[in-house]
């Protein structure tokens, strides 16, 4: 065997063990990704959970504040309605003041 054949075969093993190094590492790379993505997939299912628990908070929290919104709109009504049974009108009470004030003045 020439030394130039020995030197090119020992060039091309030091190349293999080299590329035999990267290779091992790109496995383990990929090996801790793929672990990871297991996370990640666990993760995303927790998160489409709280998603979707969230839109069910939203939706109820709509519903009872249209049922508030109701309610106080139908407490606004009777109060009004009142009122104006009493004769507390904002209109009636400012001509109660105006005739007061006129007699006062007289």
């Amino acid at each position: 065997m020439s030394p130039i054949t020995f030197g090119i075969e020992i060039v091309l093993a030091v190349m293999l063990a080299a590329c035999l190094f990267y290779f091992w590492r790109l496995d383990r790379t990929l090996s801790a990704l793929r672990t990871g993505q297991d996370g990640i997939r666990a993760a995303a299912a927790e998160l489409v959970h709280a998603t979707q628990a969230a839109d069910s908070a939203v939706r109820n929290l709509r519903a009872t504040a249209q049922e508030a919104g109701r309610d106080l709109q139908s407490r606004i009504n009777d109060a009004r309605a009142t009122a104006d049974r009493l004769g507390l009108g904002a209109g009636r009470l400012r001509s109660s003041a105006d005739v007061g004030a006129v007699r006062g003045r007289l």
